[in-house]
């Protein structure tokens, strides 16, 4: 994502766009930067939720603190701890010298939690108690270290969808929800688009096949057309791409090339992102019970509801076809 100065109308902004959608974003974070509440950042990927999480740490009574940005999703489960909060020298094997986390070294600024449904329930437990004590022990340590953080979380997933399910706690939840800033896709602000290609072009015309190229008319209707279901990530990635190929000064239509088969994500009625199309299931059991449900039910039908031949279909014993039926809460069709 490109971090160039936003418009004249609101400098210091990291995020662009001179679209009504936008210039609401940054009243809302102009509106929330001086308080020390918890903000959680709704948006699907690539619509530059950490550029918004900046842009609050830069207009906050923070600003000249540290921002430490993490994502939840990248750090293996057996570091997380150490990760967070730090360790002892000799808490375990490799531990070589004393070491502070990720809460000691925002102190007094803002941690930037991104992809935080990521976390696993054991460290959703342990970071509930650092936010409700305000306080951190180090793996190995004896006592609680005070620490002063805001925290803002990010994620494009449906976490209270999470919540029901029971994969995500309730009081953490509650906790990183105080606030929600919801960001909207590229594709309900089209008419930022002129100005992102142009801060991008200026960007990556930096190199010497970007530069002076600019797109045509017909290049940028072209791109009204597209939903982006990558967000204006995928607007640099594709515009990234027309500098590569084009030969001349000026990026036509035809030069412009679109990942098939890409999903949108909806945002639900709670404000937060849904998964559409082909995406990742929020349930791989599921989704599997699922589509077994539809494959028993297809032989099913295709044998007139006959179970033996139905087991024939499917390759597998009527034994093993009762059970299936049972165990998916299948009607009773025979």
């Amino acid at each position: 994502m490109f971090t160039a100065a936003a418009s004249s109308l609101e400098p210091g902004f990291r995020l662009l766009g001179n679209s009504p959608q936008m210039g609401e974003v940054r009243r809302q974070i102009l509106r929330i930067a001086n308080s020390d509440a918890a903000v959680a950042i709704v948006g699907e990927s690539g619509s530059g939720k950490e550029l918004a999480a900046r842009d609050l740490h830069a207009h906050s009574p923070r600003r000249a603190e540290p921002f430490i940005a993490v994502n939840c999703g990248a750090i293996p489960e057996t570091l997380m701890e150490s990760e967070f909060f730090g360790h002892r020298r000799g808490a375990f094997t490799g531990a070589h010298e004393e070491r502070s986390g990720f809460f000691q070294a925002a102190h007094r600024g803002i941690l930037f939690l991104d992809e935080v449904a990521e976390l696993s329930p054991t460290m959703q437990v342990k970071l509930l108690r650092a936010l409700q004590e305000r306080s951190v022990r180090r793996l190995g340590g004896q006592r609680e270290e005070p620490v002063d953080v805001r925290i803002v979380s990010a994620t494009n997933c449906d976490l209270a969808g999470a919540v029901r399910r029971g994969v995500f706690r309730q009081d953490l939840y509650f906790r990183l929800q105080v606030i929600a800033l919801r960001l909207p896709p590229l594709r309900e602000r089209r008419d930022d688009l002129p100005l992102l290609c142009d801060a991008l072009l200026a960007r990556l015309g930096r190199s010497p096949h970007g530069c002076g190229i600019r797109l045509s008319q017909a290049a940028i209707e072209r791109l009204r057309m597209h939903d982006f279901p990558g967000n204006v990530r995928e607007l640099e990635n594709v515009i990234e791409r027309a500098l590569a190929l084009v030969s001349g000064t000026l990026i036509e239509a035809d030069d412009l090339q679109f990942e098939p088969g890409l999903c949108s994500v909806d945002i639900g009625s709670e404000g937060l992102p849904v998964a559409a199309g082909p995406s990742l299931p929020l349930s791989l059991n599921e989704h599997l019970a699922a589509v077994e449900r539809e494959l028993v039910g297809r032989a099913l039908r295709q044998a007139r509801y006959c179970r033996r031949r139905a087991a024939a279909l499917l390759g597998i014993s009527l034994r093993q076809l009762r059970y299936r039926i049972q165990r998916l809460a299948i009607d009773d069709l025979d």
